[in-house]
């Protein structure tokens, strides 16, 4: 269905990220929930305010709300993309659609405004925009969806009255609310959008508060107190090159609350020692070569950091080349067969180690050849060939041979084969023969499984750094360990 596009002017508006700075901190938007309705509830005799994005509508609801959207199928149109530029200034335009981005400049994290003009077109489908663009001879690149504001949600609250307010929403509560029924606590300032035709619940938190809900749930909140102070660094770095990637440009969000992005959870697990690390390490980050460093990070390596190169197949970064984390596998060749089999088999033992240290440091699985043959889209499996280990140990090209040969070269994706172990650094029970350099498995109807570390195994090992620590390693010791070659600075925003 085709349209005038200059009719919706008056209804689109693009649902840009919101991530400002103030006062010289930076806010974020971190997504919470979504979907086609958002039950949030608090304690029965506390409140959350609701107010319309023009401040001219506001109400007051105690206990829980459950809101939902109303005719969702029309909340998206898609547009025809003529002509983009960035801009620098604070003016508004409303001939172009207005969205945000981040870019680092000159070793700042600078957000940008891009204006995009649209033709006169507009589309109720995807399809139907391909199908003029195909006519037009337009890349499918210049496509955009162009979401409608004003869209009108119900709000039903504890006495089961209704309510009808308009999107974007601003709710805040001082007292914890929970959302859809999880246990997990959070307050403060939240956002509720109309993206994609779903509601999005998106917390606004400054930079060092989404932190506290990011280091405690990553490395523990218990963890040595040098340990969580690298922790916050690299958590910090890694959020800011996640902004830079503009991972989440279109979503209506700046950073997911899950593994994509950092595991979120707001006040859950958070103590004083939590806070104290991130106040201590206020602002600090990694670069390297005036750039913002990689500054990715895992459970437990198992005894070698690997490189980034040989884990995600790009280009080798200087400071993700792989490091030594255990001294006793130093002089191992990990990335054999027989060296990978010593070095699992040995047991490897450190004073106060939790549970979820000695977990990671050896395990066991055994899973049916059938399973991972369903796994890889095989009926059976007769042959499995370990093509290659990397120097962690990790295995990052396996071929499995049955009713047809299924290569697998992703750590992520063989993992997932072997229903998502803990590591691709393992080796297969029983015996192997060595055929024109790979190890060959028949495999049994039980596999059974014996591996080392948790993980991708890039960057900075997290039981390697909570190790460290307890050995009176500081946090800029554990930091340069793991990310050689790099500089801490804290001077990175843009003012």
């Amino acid at each position: 269905m085709r349209q005038n596009l200059l009719c919706l002017f008056l209804l689109i508006s693009f649902i840009c990220n919101a991530a400002d700075y103030q006062d010289n901190r930076l806010f974020l938007e971190v997504n919470l929930a979504s979907g086609s309705g958002i039950k949030l509830k608090t304690l029965s005799n506390c409140q959350i305010s609701v107010t319309e994005q023009d401040d001219l509508m506001s109400r007051i609801f105690t206990g829980s709300i459950q809101i939902s959207l109303l005719n969702p199928e029309s909340l998206s149109y898609y547009g025809i993309i003529e002509q983009q530029k960035v801009v620098e200034d604070n003016e508004e335009h409303p001939e172009a659609i207005t969205r945000s981005f981040f870019s680092w400049v000159k070793q700042e994290l600078i957000i940008k405004k891009e204006l995009l003009y649209f033709s006169s077109s507009s589309f109720s489908t995807r399809i139907d925009a391909e199908n003029y663009a195909t006519l037009n001879n337009i890349p499918y690149s210049k496509i955009a969806e162009m979401p409608l504001i004003n869209s009108t949600v119900r709000i039903i609250n504890s006495e089961n009255e209704t309510f009808y307010m308009e999107t974007p929403l601003k709710i805040h509560s001082t007292s914890d609310v929970f959302i859809n029924g999880s246990s997990l606590p959070y307050s403060g300032s939240f956002v509720l959008k109309t993206v994609k035709g779903k509601l999005i619940l998106n917390q606004y938190l400054e930079l060092e508060e989404y932190l506290s809900g990011v280091v405690p749930n990553e490395i523990g909140n218990n963890s040595p107190f040098e340990a969580l102070k690298a922790q916050a660094v690299a958590a910090r770095t890694h959020a800011i090159t996640l902004l830079v990637n503009n991972r989440h440009k279109a979503d209506g969000f700046d950073l997911c609350n899950d593994t994509h992005c950092q595991v979120y959870k707001g006040k859950y697990l958070q103590n004083l020692l939590i806070r104290k690390a991130i106040d201590e390490t206020s602002a600090e980050i990694i670069l390297t070569d005036n750039y913002i460093a990689d500054a990715t990070y895992h459970s437990s390596c198992g005894g070698k950091t690997d490189a980034s190169s040989a884990i995600w197949k790009g280009k080798p970064v200087s400071h993700l080349n792989g490091v030594t984390c255990i001294v006793d596998a130093d002089s191992i060749d990990l990335s054999s067969e027989a060296g990978a089999r010593y070095w699992i088999n040995a047991k490897s033992i450190f004073t106060n180690m939790n549970s979820w240290e000695r977990g990671a440091l050896y395990w066991e699985k055994k899973i049916s050849s059938k399973d991972v043959a369903k796994n890889i889209g095989l009926n059976y499996i007769n042959r499995i060939e370990i093509l290659e280990r990397s120097r962690s140990g990790r295995i990052v090209s396996i071929r499995f041979s049955g009713n047809k040969q299924v290569l697998l070269d992703n750590e992520y994706k063989i993992r997932q084969a072997f229903n998502s172990v803990l590591s691709s650094f393992f080796f297969i029970e029983g015996t192997y023969e060595d055929v024109d350099g790979a190890v060959v498995v028949k495999p049994r109807q039980v596999i059974s499984l014996k591996g080392k570390g948790a993980g991708h195994g890039v960057g900075m090992c997290q039981i390697g750094a909570i190790r460290m620590a307890r050995a009176g390693a500081t946090c800029l010791e554990i930091l340069q360990h793991y990310y050689p070659g790099t500089q801490i600075v804290k001077d990175w925003k843009d003012e």
